[in-house]
Formats: C-alpha cells, structure tokens, sequence
C-alpha cells in the first residue's frame, strides 16, 4: 500500500504515530503551563518569553523566506518588477508626502514605541513605568506587562536595532508596510490567478485607499498587522503553486508572526487554511504538513499564553467586550463604510462585486471569507465601529481581501473597455482611478479634530526634551514617550503611593525633578487629576513652562526635593 507521501502503509503509520504523540506533548504541555502557573509568576515569564519567542519565529523563517522570493522571481518577468516599484513608490509617496506624519492613536502608539525599546535594550517585553536613559540604552527599575500583543513592538525592536531608537523609526516602518502591502497584493493575485492586469488593480487599490495612507503616516499597529496577514497569504499561496519545503516551512513561520500583532489577526489562520483546502488538499493529508503545523504552534505557544492572560481584561469597558447586541448598530456604520462613506471610494466596492460574480465563487471562497471575518469581528466588538473614536483603522484589515476583489473587477473592466478598440486600456483605466483619489486628498491631508488634546500634550513635551535630557528626571503619565525620546522619565502614581522614592530622586538628581502636567492631569474624571494634585502638594514646584491650548492647560514643574534635615546652599 502506498501513502500519499510515496512511501509504504507501515512507514506512513509510523509517521503519522509519530506526529499524533508530538502534538499531544505539546498541547499538553501548554495546557499544564496555563492551568498550573500563578497569575503573577505568569506575567513575569512572558515579559523574558516575548522576545525569544518573537526572535524564534524571524530567525527560523529568514533563510526559507528568502528562499520563496527567489522561487517567486523566477516567475516573474521584468514588467512584474517595474509595476510593483512603481506602485510601491505611488503608495510611499500618497504616504509620505499628502499624509501628514502624525499621531492618531493617543498613548497607544507613545507604548507601542516604548515597548520596541524595553524589547531592544532590555530583551524584555514590558512598557516600563520608571527608566533611565544612559549612553543610548534604557535600564528600567520598573517594568509592567502590556495586554497588546507584541509582534509590532518586537518589529520596531528590529529597526531601533539596527539605527538607533528614535521616533521616526515606527513610522519609517508603517510607512515601509504600506510598501510590502502593495507588492504583496500584487504577487498574491499574480499567482493565484496568474492574471498581470488584476495583480496591478489590485495593488493600486490598496495604494490609493484613503484611509489605509492616513494610518500607515501613524505609528498605529493596524499597517504592519495588515501587511503581515498578506505576506503569509503569499507564502501559503506560493507553496499551493510550488510544494516546496521551503515555502512550507516560510508559510508556517510567516503566519505564526503575523497572528501576534493585535487580538484579531488570528483570524488569518483559518483563511490559510482554506486557502491550502483549496489549492493543496492532498498536503493536508501528508505527515509533513502537521510537522510544519507543530512548528507553528510551538512558534505560536507564547502567544497563545498571553492571550489566556489577557482574556478577561476590560479593555475599556465594563460591559461585555464582544457581544451580538453591537453587531445592528455596528453594521449601519460599518457595512455604510463600503457603500458611499466619505473616507472610502465607492467605485473600489464596485469593482469588488464585479470581481467577485466575474470567475466562479468556490475559486473565491477564500477571499471572500478573508473579508468576512475582518469584517464581521468588529461588528461583535463594543468598539468595533469605524466611526467610535479613531477605530476606522480597524477597516485596514479588510483592504487587501477587497483590493483582491476589486483588481479582478477591474482586469474584467478593462478587457470590456479593450473591445472598443481603446488604446491602452489599462492606462486609461488606471488613470481614472488615480483622477479620482484627488476627490479623498483633502480627507488625506487632513489632521482632524479628534484626540487634539492629546496631539497638543505630545507637542509640549517634544519641546521640554532639550530641557530634560541629561541629569534630570521628568514624573509624568507617559514616561515611555519620554524614554524613546531619550530622557529620564517614571510615573508619576509612583511618588504619591511612596514619597521616599521622591527623596531618592531628589538625592539623585538635585534641583532637576520635574514633573510634567499632562493631559491626564485635565481629564473630567477624578483619578488620574488627583495623582498630579497630591505630586504637587507633596513638593511643591515651581513653574519652569506653561502652554494652553483650548480649554487644556499643560505645564512642567521643577519640584523642590531636597530630603528632610538638609540645607539649601545659596549661591
């Protein structure tokens, strides 16, 4: 009897004993770590396993990674090569030249950057609450475990790595994923459905959607998670084509990287999987494939950890977080996004839903539920529509699966319009859809209203960093965005709930204590205002600098902190 692997009955059981047994170790295992782990030890050991379990996945996937890229260029002609950089040039030009490069995320993106920082200096995933910044590395005294998944952060480690930690790397990197979104959407349709017309569209949709030039200007998480999601798209596509080891081995690795981005993006894997269903079902059925799969789940048993940890947060509410009592309101918003919303072209979703009836559905399936639930999981989330504060960028997500869409629509259009005998269809076509972006330039150059308090905080502080930097120590709500900046900073809740500790740093940085009066210190609620108050009751400051911007007033304070007993030596 032969196996689907080519080798005889006996062999094939052995083989498939031996991965059965594997994988009960390792869920085992997993489960023996979750259930018999203190909550507290627990926290301890993923900030230490993060990082190495994050380095895992990029080490073990480089040289099968690189491995499909030549696999994928061979396959390529010289045209393919042109269109991508061109395309790739429009997306990072829209990105970095009409988007205006700034926050929109507050502190969200400030803790994203600070983390990559713990992750780079400290090999620790943590947001670090009291650090100090010495010869261009950070030492944390006070390291606190973050709910967000740490795939981004550990990206922007790579890049402080490599040049340095500076702010303008994160949004070096989301700029740079707008780029490896366009290409991979291009080399996804290309070779799933071998048509050079739709994997064009397809990757010039993604470069002109408003909304998706506006986030990658941030320092936002959702950028890099879409363009993960696609790379392991690409990967697994290529092996359907291909059954090459390496682009078994470049799939697995590249997927469990993009599922540790934000909370969703394990979504992606039943899309792979479907995906494979579709393309390569007999791999389904070979030992090699549930090997791979072990790997991934290995690479993935960090994560997995992380997310038992986290499951009951809040995350901002005390109702239920995912419910069907949001998914009608969610929709109306979210479902009217697609279908005449200012911030997203409607002809795109034509184009969509011309390509999805052109071919035949079971061909699309794959595509189709890609879409589906990127879609369909914000309509559970409390905060899932995209008009609820900034959360429109959790619609990145559903861009590549509906620029797939709405290239083949496109590559249907053109080869109507080619039967009126118009010269150069596909430029004429192309061009009119570049025209009509300059309808959304103004929504793209736009700086909007929201989080303006925020935007006003971050401004004032950038202004203190030349103050701040070298023997002095700033107290404040966000001494992460301090600490990228390269200035010592900790929390202020650390000198109300121990006033030694204030004594301590009054000995160590005399007459340079500062404490920043921050936009958590004019909120309408009374916690966050009360740590500032009781700081500036305890040792009292004088007012270094002031700003006012609207109704919020910012400040930073020089306290006085010399320890009780000593004498102030006039000069």
């Amino acid at each position: 009897m032969i196996s689907l692997d080519g080798v005889r009955g006996p062999s094939s059981r052995g083989a498939w004993t031996g991965v059965a047994a594997a994988w009960f170790v390792a869920v085992a295992a997993l489960l023996a770590w979750l259930l018999a782990t203190p909550v507290g030890l627990f926290r301890e050991q993923l900030k230490a396993l993060q990082f190495w379990s994050l380095e895992s996945c990029v080490v073990v996937g480089i040289v099968p990674g690189v491995l499909v890229l030549r696999e994928i260029g061979r396959g390529l002609e010289r045209r393919d090569s042109v269109r991508m950089a061109a395309l790739a040039v429009l997306a990072l030009t829209l990105t970095v030249f009409v988007a205006p490069r700034t926050n929109r995320i507050y502190y969200d993106e400030q803790i994203y950057q600070n983390v990559g920082q713990n992750m780079a200096d400290l090999k620790l995933a943590q947001i670090c609450n009291a650090g100090v910044v010495e010869y261009g590395r950070l030492e944390c005294s006070n390291g606190e475990y973050n709910k967000q998944p740490y795939a981004y952060p550990h990206l922007l480690s790579l890049a402080y790595r490599v040049f340095g930690v500076h702010e303008a790397a994160a949004f070096v990197v989301n700029a740079a994923a707008m780029a490896v979104t366009v290409c991979g959407v291009y080399l996804l349709v290309f070779i799933l459905f071998s048509d050079r017309s739709a994997a064009f569209f397809a990757a010039l949709l993604v470069a002109l959607i408003p909304e998706q030039i506006v986030w990658s200007a941030t320092a936002a998480s959702e950028p890099t998670a879409s363009a993960f999601c696609v790379i392991a798209l690409v990967c697994a596509a290529h092996f359907g084509q291909s059954r090459s080891r390496a682009s078994l081995i470049a799939a697995g690795t590249a997927l469990a990287y993009s599922v540790q981005f934000r909370p969703e993006s394990l979504l992606v894997i039943p899309v792979v999987g479907l995906m494979l269903l579709q393309r390569a079902p007999v791999e389904l059925a070979r030992p090699r494939f549930w090997w791979t799969g072990l790997l991934v789940f290995l690479l993935l048993w960090v994560h997995f950890g992380h997310m038992y940890l986290v499951r009951n947060e809040g995350w901002g509410t005390t109702d239920a977080r995912l419910s069907l009592k949001y998914v009608a309101a969610n929709f109306a918003v979210n479902g009217g996004f697609f279908l005449g919303d200012e911030r997203f072209p409607i002809l795109f979703t034509v184009l969509a839903f011309v390509g999805l009836a052109s071919r035949r559905l079971a061909g699309r399936a794959w595509i189709l539920l890609y879409f589906l639930l990127f879609f369909g999981i914000d309509l559970l989330f409390y905060a899932g529509s995209y008009d609820y504060g900034a959360d429109v960028r959790y619609s990145l997500m559903t861009y590549p699966p509906l620029a797939v869409l709405g290239g083949l629509g496109a590559s249907r259009v053109v080869g109507r319009v080619a039967r009126f005998r118009v010269a150069h269809a596909e430029g004429v076509v192309a061009a009119g859809m570049m025209f009509q972006f300059l309808w959304y330039a103004p929504l793209v150059r736009a700086v909007t209203q929201e989080a303006w308090a925020a935007r006003a905080d971050v401004r004032f502080a950038k202004s203190l960093v030349p103050l701040l930097r070298g023997n002095a120590v700033v107290l404040t709500h966000n001494p992460g965005m301090f600490q990228v900046w390269g200035v010592n900073a900790g929390q202020m809740s650390l000198v109300v709930d121990n006033p030694a500790y204030l004594e301590y740093l009054g000995r160590r940085y005399p007459d340079n204590v500062y404490l920043h009066w921050n936009f958590w210190c004019n909120v309408q609620e009374p916690v966050q205002p009360a740590f500032c108050m009781k700081a500036l009751q305890g040792q009292p400051g004088e007012i270094v600098r002031e700003y006012r911007e609207g109704d919020q007033r910012f400040a930073l304070y020089r306290l006085r902190t010399l320890p009780a007993g000593s004498e102030r030596t006039e000069k």
